[in-house]
């Protein structure tokens, strides 16, 4: 017997943009959007993209993985070796160019996006289906593809998106007073330089011209600009972000300025170029790594990029489970009365996480060490109120708030998000918890429990702990072998039940908050043990193995794919540096755009070989 790890998907089988790209405007013939979409489409038409995200070649299968000969370990390090271009073998910390793929937008992004472009707010884009998180996150290629329904859903998304923008933005997005084909032609140029993410071709301005042809628009210019923005919403220029880049022989291609301006806009803001970006494009400034630099610089230091850390924060320790975890009302009253009906408790978890974060990283030390070690938090007077911490006088705002030294309670282990979403209906989980914190930050993954397994664990009688229950269940037999690996971890955040409120007691009996992370040793090669939260935070504080996983996950999030062969270079060179350098977080997220593989791609004869 054994308990759920909880769940962490993986790619499986996904459908493809198709060939012809103006074959998923059939389903609306007759409709004028269909004619807009079938002459947008036109642009993409030849290219293949495969269900892998990377762009084949002829002779290649959609989804096929080209991967070439050689071993790798993780973000952890140790030889990394693969088959480079030229065919030698690359030797640890080389980069080599990255595949070049078409991204999809995400939902965030594409929200985002079109809020941006649009100039509109309170977007609407319940239709289009949720992301798939891959391995944590929904920034991944595999994770994001075009089926017969979401086409569907971006179809009458941006029918509406459409309207809207005709109805509330129309002064601010066409850009001349006259409505005539100047205008309309200015208008395709503007607009559909933010669409597209670069500036339209000749034909495509001709076909998007015709839009406005009075024959479809029965004559009413605010008609033709719907239809040419409906159109270039459902266009896969708009849809995908484009890392194909020009052609610098050999195999290798270099983004273009304006491919390197969507990088950047969507690592660190989650949404289209502003236009700084785009001016610094055009001038071709973007093609030195100076002015790339300067860029990234600016991007993270804005608003929009705390934002974006948060959602990488928040992807990576999987918080999303707190939203969908329920509470036995009977086991935990207090934390189902303040909770109420509207995520009451919850959200002020939400805030805590994000202000939290936000300080460390771009308001304090700036360290790794502070996400686990701080001897503070961020709350409202009603979350500080379920904590048992002095009220900061706020209602609604997270405010610091200070924590003894006798408390466990301080670093992302003890957020409300993790603890919550990380526990079972009546008791708290050392199996999810334990399990998280070995995958996602010490990148050393469990197999999941065998498909006809029994996960559930009954309640405790009187004078048993959940940790002697859970050690009943899977301390033994085969179970124990990859339990050995989560539980004793877990066990070190028993002071904390399954709604993240303190406790000393559990079921009548103390806390037993002991534990050992098994596989791992300390610098001077003994056992990394711990009794509990805040020695089990400090040794992740202190580890050189958790940050470089830290750095691996940040750079799959941002870049998009899990590195493997020869790919993986690029990752533990970022690693290494993080940790022989003791870069700042800030600075270990702009490193990942000053790198070679961040502008340099290869093709798939290259990969191939």
């Amino acid at each position: 017997m054994a308990t759920g790890h909880g769940p962490r998907v993986r790619a499986g089988h996904f459908s493809c943009l198709p060939r012809d790209t103006t074959s998923v405007t059939s389903h609306v013939t007759g409709n004028r959007l269909a004619t807009g979409v079938g002459l947008a489409t036109a642009a993409l038409a030849g290219l293949l993209v495969g269900c892998n995200g990377q762009i084949s070649m002829p002779g290649m299968t959609p989804g096929q993985s080209p991967g070439s000969g050689g071993a790798a370990t993780g973000a952890s390090g140790g030889s990394v070796t693969g088959t480079g271009a030229s065919g030698a073998v690359v030797p640890l910390g080389v980069e080599v160019p990255s595949p070049r793929m078409l991204r999809q937008l995400n939902l965030a992004e594409y929200g985002r996006t079109v809020s941006d472009l649009l100039h509109l707010t309170n977007v609407d884009t319940s239709a289009i289906p949720p992301d798939v998180s891959v391995d944590g996150f929904t920034t991944n290629v595999t994770g994001i593809f075009v089926s017969d329904t979401a086409m569907g859903a971006y179809y009458s998304t941006a029918d509406a998106l459409g309207d809207r923008a005709v109805n509330e933005s129309f002064t601010t997005l066409v850009p001349c007073q006259t409505q005539d084909t100047t205008c309309a032609g200015t208008f395709i140029d503007q607009f559909g330089l933010k669409a597209f993410r670069r500036p339209v071709t000749a034909d495509e301005r001709t076909r998007y011209l015709a839009l406005f042809d009075p024959s479809l628009t029965g004559g009413d210019f605010k008609a033709g600009i719907g239809i040419a923005i409906k159109a270039m919403l459902v266009s896969p220029n708009f849809l995908f972000r484009s890392e194909l880049g020009a052609d610098m022989g050999n195999g290798t291609f270099k983004l273009t300025p304006y491919e390197v301006a969507t990088a950047l806009s969507y690592a660190y803001w989650g949404t289209m170029p502003d236009d700084a970006l785009f001016a610094s494009a055009k001038s071709g400034a973007l093609a030195g790594k100076t002015e790339l630099e300067a860029q990234a610089r600016r991007l993270l230091a804005d608003p929009k990029g705390r934002t974006r850390v948060a959602s990488f924060f928040y992807e990576w320790m999987e918080s999303a489970r707190a939203y969908v975890a329920t509470k036995d009302s009977g086991k935990y009253p207090a934390f189902v009365k303040v909770q109420g009906t509207n995520n009451v408790l919850v959200s002020a978890m939400r805030d805590e996480e994000d202000a939290f974060i936000s300080n460390v990283v771009f308001d304090s030390t700036k360290k790794w060490s502070e996400l686990f070690s701080a001897n503070y938090t961020f709350a409202n007077d009603t979350l500080a109120g379920y904590y048992g911490l002095p009220a900061p006088g706020s209602a609604t705002t997270p405010k610091k708030v200070m924590i003894s030294g006798s408390d466990q309670r301080g670093g992302l282990l003890t957020l409300g998000m993790f603890l919550a979403g990380h526990g079972r209906t009546d008791q708290s989980s050392p199996t999810q918890r334990g399990h998280m914190i070995r995958a996602s930050m010490l990148c050393s993954d469990v197999p999941p429990p065998p498909p006809d397994v029994n996960t559930a664990v009954a309640t405790a009688p009187a004078g048993q702990t959940g940790r002697d229950q859970i050690q009943a269940l899977t301390g033994q037999g085969v179970c124990n072998g990859c339990h050995s690996l989560m539980n004793p971890i877990g066990f070190g955040l028993e002071g904390f039940d399954s709604t993240g409120a303190e406790r000393t007691l559990d079921n009548g009996s103390p806390v037993d908050a002991t534990g050992i992370i098994n596989g791992f040793k300390s610098s001077t090669g003994g056992d990394l043990t711990f009794n509990g939260a805040r020695e089990l935070s400090n040794i992740l504080a202190s580890s050189d193995d958790a940050r470089k996983c830290f750095a691996g996950n940040y750079h799959r999030y941002t870049r998009g794919f899990a590195a493997k062969d020869v790919d993986t270079a690029a990752v533990v060179k970022l690693s290494q540096m993080f940790v022989t350098k003791d870069l700042d977080l800030p600075e270990l997220f702009v490193q990942v755009a000053l790198q070679d593989s961040f502008v340099l791609r290869r093709s798939a004869e290259v990969i191939a070989r």
